[in-house]
């Protein structure tokens, strides 16, 4: 397994972004696949409760946004505030760290649709703290099957946050419409791709026969709050605390 350094820690200062491979343990990426199957068999209840194949932007056997659902299945919980995300907070937002977000998402076969460039920032839209976007590889990831993509600070030239344009025939929001073509996180099952929220990153369409599944989850220095209210913007759960644990 590797172990974040010295250097992930500077090229995340300086780019925005570090790959780590072979990160997560076998045990721990054994409960992200089951995890996993568990939310779809669960969504795919609800669908039949509600007699649709579509719920907000999941679609049955197409692709699956799961967002929210880190304590509703045995042991997920374990990752999500497990011993290798306080190394990464750590290494990227300090020693305090809230869970914000926490989402699957699931490109099924020859079915999954691209993602543009966007800065995670810019689904907020008002100012506050950057956080960390850990994205775990569930599945080998290749540029066949969509894997994401990131932008480099010293690429894009710029890190801080933009003005996103909504694209009418996807819903995405936009950030980015240059050229460049970022760097591509082909990496094995249990790697991760850690990244700012004002960093640039798409995905692209899985064009295989298998399925493709990423499990995402965003850490926050200090709770996000709406603007002018005590309201928390998702989630705010308290994860690290001067460097220590407390979940």
């Amino acid at each position: 397994m590797q172990r974040l350094t010295k250097d992930h820690r500077n090229q995340y200062e300086a780019e925005g972004y570090f790959i780590l491979e072979d990160a997560i343990s076998e045990n721990h990426l054994q409960v992200l696949r089951d995890s996993c199957d568990r939310l779809i068999e669960l969504m795919h209840e609800e669908m039949d409760r509600l007699k649709t194949d579509h719920i907000h932007i999941s679609h049955r056997g197409k692709r699956y946004h799961i967002a929210k659902k880190y304590d509703q299945v045995p042991r997920l919980s374990e990752y999500v505030f497990s011993e290798l995300m306080a190394e990464v907070c750590q290494a990227t937002i300090g020693d305090d760290a809230y869970l914000f977000y926490d989402q699957y998402v699931v490109k099924a076969a020859e079915q999954g649709i691209k993602f543009s460039w966007h800065q995670d920032s810019g689904y907020l839209g008002f100012s506050h703290r950057p956080y960390v976007t850990v994205w775990a590889a569930v599945d080998d990831m290749t540029e066949e099957n969509g894997t994401a993509s990131v932008l480099p600070f010293s690429t894009v030239g710029i890190r801080s946050l933009v003005e996103h344009i909504r694209d009418e025939q996807t819903g995405d929001k936009v950030g980015y419409f240059g050229n460049e073509s970022g760097i591509p996180a082909v990496v094995p099952a249990g790697s991760l791709v850690v990244f700012s929220s004002l960093s640039f990153h798409r995905s692209g369409a899985n064009l295989t026969d298998k399925m493709r599944r990423a499990y995402v989850t965003q850490y926050s220095p200090e709770p996000i709050r709406r603007p002018d209210s005590e309201e928390l913007m998702h989630l705010g759960v308290p994860f690290l605390k001067a460097g220590k644990k407390i979940v």
